[in-house]
């Protein structure tokens, strides 16, 4: 490849990283763009993670993480405006905004490459992506949360409306949450398909 093709690469890479980037911050600041609410006061479905999980796609691991990270701390700004809520509880902690974020990024580049080897149809290794991809989100944020919260649950268990202690909090999560993390999995494995095929076709034309 010459270095004008790299450079080309480069600035093209850079720019799709900045439209992905951009249609973060409108989900996440514009209401209903980024996140279906349930149930009233629990964390909305986050349609945010198919974005992601489709640009980490098309531009693979690395690409998938940075979007990861610009997801984490744009949540972890949203969650400061947002306070007395769920979402201000958990998402205003670093680790629990960013760190299950990075790795679904990261997962989901890397994912579709690994599968490619096993020879499985195309749309069912995008729609596997999707699925744990949403899977290991809402994991990573139960189990960090548990974790972080550990020690001092109450806060946490109240806004949930739940009364618990530390021994059985992780169970908590998962049960509160869990209705969240259920729909997402089935909208990753059925919408990242249905989005990253064309989108996919597109992108390794442009890459020839």
């Amino acid at each position: 490849m010459s270095k004008l093709n790299r450079t080309r690469q480069r600035a093209q890479r850079i720019a799709i990283i900045g439209i992905f980037s951009a249609i973060l911050l409108l989900q996440t600041f514009v209401p209903f763009l980024g996140y279906l609410t349930i149930i009233p006061g629990m964390p909305g479905i986050s349609l945010i993670l198919i974005v992601v999980m489709v640009g980490a796609i098309l531009m693979g691991p690395r690409d998938g993480a940075i979007l990861g990270l610009i997801w984490g701390i744009v949540s972890l700004i949203h969650a400061y405006t947002t306070p007395g809520t769920v979402t201000f509880i958990l998402f205003t902690n670093p680790i629990i905004a960013i760190l299950p974020r990075v790795f679904v990024g990261w997962l989901a580049g890397g994912l579709p490459r690994l599968l490619v080897k096993t020879k499985l149809p195309q749309p069912f290794s995008l729609g596997l992506t999707g699925l744990l991809g949403a899977i290991a989100n809402t994991m990573l944020v139960i189990l960090l949360t548990s974790l972080i919260f550990m020690g001092n649950s109450a806060p946490l268990l109240n806004l949930l409306g739940l009364k618990g202690n530390t021994d059985n909090l992780i169970i908590l999560l998962m049960l509160s949450l869990g209705v969240n993390g259920i729909a997402e999995a089935i909208g990753g494995a059925v919408v990242v398909p249905l989005l990253a095929i064309p989108l996919k076709h597109v992108w390794d034309r442009r890459q020839l």
